[in-house]
């Protein structure tokens, strides 16, 4: 995967950091969520999962990236 737009930052956690609120901004609507996310942030993904009441499933779609379904 490609990123649209280049972080100007190398640091893998500022993109975790980035993921994590993208996905927490989504999860704020009650509509189901489906997105691909790093293989490193599922854990984070989880935990928002059960702060928003939502149930969690996930799939590897590489080593890298995972694609999470929220409900």
């Amino acid at each position: 995967m490609d990123l649209v737009l280049p972080f100007d930052s190398d640091d893998p956690e500022f993109a975790r950091g980035f993921e994590a609120g993208r996905l927490w901004e989504q999860l704020k609507d009650d509509a189901p969520v489906e997105v691909t996310i790093h293989a490193s942030n599922v854990e984070m993904a989880m935990r928002i999962a059960e702060a928003a009441g939502r149930e969690f499933r996930g799939e590897d779609v590489t080593a890298e990236w995972v694609q999470v379904h929220f409900a």
